[in-house]
């Protein structure tokens, strides 16, 4: 699994169980979706949104934490050759988590 690299989120990190979400991001089917939605023009968080509520609850819906979840997202696809497309797509599902993300876009 490729090592995540913090930076200005050393401290959320640290303190907020960043190790298991990025385990979370890097699991298969979250990849998948987070590919998909690129695929699409979507954002790559949107559809992470449930999966990220259910494991962790109301503390990942955080604005420190959602920010992090965006770094990581960036770093793992960023690895699997797709750069970013567009920043603050907005995400208009009440029930999501994120009010915008970013999108992706594959470069071959």
């Amino acid at each position: 699994m490729l090592r995540y690299e913090p930076g200005r989120f050393v401290g959320t990190y640290e303190s907020s169980n960043g190790a298991a979400v990025w385990r979370f991001l890097n699991q298969a089917d979250n990849i998948i979706r987070m590919e998909t939605a690129s695929y699409l023009g979507r954002p790559a968080a949107e559809p992470l949104s449930p999966g990220l509520v259910v494991r962790f609850g109301a503390v990942i819906g955080e604005d420190r934490m959602k920010q992090m979840v965006g770094h990581m997202i960036r770093q793992i696809l960023e690895s699997r050759g797709y750069k970013l497309y567009r920043s603050n797509v907005r995400i208009t599902r009440g029930d999501n988590i994120f009010s915008s993300a970013t999108r992706y876009q594959f470069e071959e």
